[in-house]
């Protein structure tokens, strides 16, 4: 509403009141008076002044490298995952480390060898789920089983999965939306693994069985008639009430369809990145189906994530061919930090409708890949120290605002 109108309604408030009694009325009038103009004060902030703001940190005490899975604000609680050991950590905001436990045993409350995604917090921080290629499994904060089990099918999809919060699950009432991304019947050097490939699954909790769905578009790049990594293609995605948000590995587009079956195709948006460059397959005739051998120099997107007002993506950009002999001889500890000066990761923000509005630096000291959002901050898991090794894991949070 602009000023002009609000003087225009102002004017005619006062003749109302003049010529009424009902008090209650002109009472309704101004409070969506008011409603109106504190609406439009919202959408009109401008995205360009949009940064990454820290405004506090969390840190637990423990020796080794954990994975972020969760974090529930209101209970002041962070769950995380050493990959490593297979343990689960369940630690406080407050920097206390709660329980530890393993669930990848041979007991009857193990969830299998690994979880698919990352586990996530019920409603009220007193219990959290984690899937697996064996079923859904809900235990309390001391690691026992309250409910949950194997899937009632004779063998379950091979999908594969990592357990951190690029890989997030969401409920949609009694089911599990999850990526669903993994080897089929087809090798990927044949045009039948394009064909049949499906990048998410439904895990049913109270039939307990599991709906693969969701096939590459018909546009993909990823049916361009060559080989890729199986790596570069385990996708990205993200839900809200109404929709799905998809990024296929290092397909610069993003896809968002209607939540509900058949999935209607709302949109497919090309990322239109500069200097972002990816890896572009290999003929047929060259791919060796049994190796997985990502290219670390391909562009590739993290993480997506989606707000009340924006869409969020994080991304490596990639190294240019010409520009990769200079890496060769390299080992990890010296490459990863020198790819992060001469090609810094970055996000994009997006409005719903997946318009670009500004693309962020993201601090040295934030992993890109494992972030999630809740209550309105951004919770990223703070970057490895390859320098020396520390005794504590650090989540900062962070406001997304001017």
């Amino acid at each position: 509403m602009s000023f002009f109108d609000f003087i225009y309604l102002s004017i005619s408030l006062r003749e109302i009141l003049n010529s009424m009694k009902n008090t209650a009325l002109f009472l309704f009038l101004l409070v969506f008076i008011i409603s109106c103009s504190e609406g439009d004060n919202k959408s009109n902030e401008n995205p360009d002044n949009l940064n990454l703001t820290k405004v506090d940190s969390i840190q637990i005490p423990y020796l080794g490298l954990l994975n972020l899975m969760d974090v529930h604000p209101e209970s002041g609680k962070v769950l995380l995952f050493n990959q490593q050991m297979g343990t689960l950590v369940v630690g406080g905001f407050e920097g206390n480390q709660v329980e530890e436990f393993a669930k990848n045993t041979d007991s009857p409350d193990s969830y299998g060898s690994f979880p698919l995604g990352a586990g996530k917090f019920s409603e009220d921080g007193e219990r959290f789920t984690i899937i697996s290629n064996q079923g859904v499994y809900t235990y309390d904060l001391q690691g026992n089983l309250i409910q949950g089990g194997k899937h009632q099918v004779e063998e379950m999809p091979a999908f594969s999965g990592r357990a951190s919060v690029d890989m997030e699950f969401y409920w949609v009432e009694h089911k599990i939306l999850t990526t669903g991304a993994g080897r089929t019947q087809y090798q990927r050097n044949t045009p039948e693994f394009y064909e049949n490939y499906t990048s998410l699954a439904w895990f049913d909790t109270t039939a307990r069985k599991v709906e693969r769905f969701f096939y590459l578009d018909e546009t993909s790049f990823f049916r361009n008639g060559k080989a890729h990594d199986i790596a570069h293609m385990i996708p990205r995605m993200t839900a809200d009430k109404d929709h799905i948000y998809l990024i296929q590995g290092i397909e610069p587009a993003l896809n968002i369809h209607s939540i509900q079956a058949p999935y209607e195709k709302i949109t497919r948006v090309p990322l239109n990145i500069a200097d972002y460059t990816f890896n572009q397959g290999q003929p047929f005739a060259e791919a060796d189906p049994r190796m997985i051998n990502p290219d670390i120099f391909t562009g590739i997107f993290e993480n997506l994530k989606v707000t009340d007002e924006y869409i969020l993506v994080s991304f490596f950009p990639g190294v240019p061919e010409l520009d990769q002999d200079k890496y060769e001889n390299m080992g990890w500890q010296e490459l990863l930090p020198k790819l992060a000066v001469d090609y810094p990761k970055r996000m994009l923000v997006m409005d719903k409708q997946g318009n670009m509005l500004k693309e962020i630096p993201i601090p040295k000291e934030f992993n890109t890949r494992q972030w999630l959002e809740r209550d309105g901050y951004l919770y990223f898991l703070a970057s490895i120290n390859l320098e020396e090794e520390e005794d504590f894991v650090k989540i900062y949070k962070v406001k997304l605002g001017e």
